[in-house]
């Protein structure tokens, strides 16, 4: 989407991925791309480890991967992060695998614990923003 008043947003989403009915996985503007929240969710919309913090932080940060690649970036182009817990007992069990994901690369992060996600067996979800120049 484009006008004369300002840049070009391309909205991006893997096609190899559950994509939800009323949004993209990312909006690219620039070099800046924003990341909608990642669920622990199959193609097919299943949610994958139901109420196993662990199982989905593992998916959701494999479906940050796959939306970054997908337009041009990776985990260390991320300069933003915001981690959604449904139980903030979940933290001691998230960061740890945020944290090794990441590996010395550390943006800054904001974690919220609020009362429920979009369906009661989903833990956690994850946002990020990342800046990737392009390719001249």
């Amino acid at each position: 989407m484009s006008d004369d008043t300002g840049p070009t947003i391309e909205l991006l989403s893997p096609p190899d991925m559950f994509k939800g009915p009323t949004y993209e996985h990312a909006a690219r503007v620039g070099d800046f791309i924003f990341v909608a929240g990642q669920v622990a969710k199959d193609i097919d919309g299943k949610v994958i480890g139901p109420n196993d913090a662990e199982a989905q932080a593992h998916a959701v940060l494999a479906h940050l991967e796959k939306v970054l690649a997908h337009c041009g970036a990776t985990r260390n182009d991320i300069v933003k992060v915001t981690t959604y817990l449904v139980d903030g007992a979940d933290s001691a069990k998230v960061t740890p695998i945020r944290l090794a994901w990441f590996g010395s690369h550390r943006p800054p992060h904001t974690g919220v614990v609020i009362k429920a996600l979009g369906s009661p067996e989903v833990r956690l979800e994850i946002e990020v923003i990342a800046v990737a120049r392009r390719k001249a």
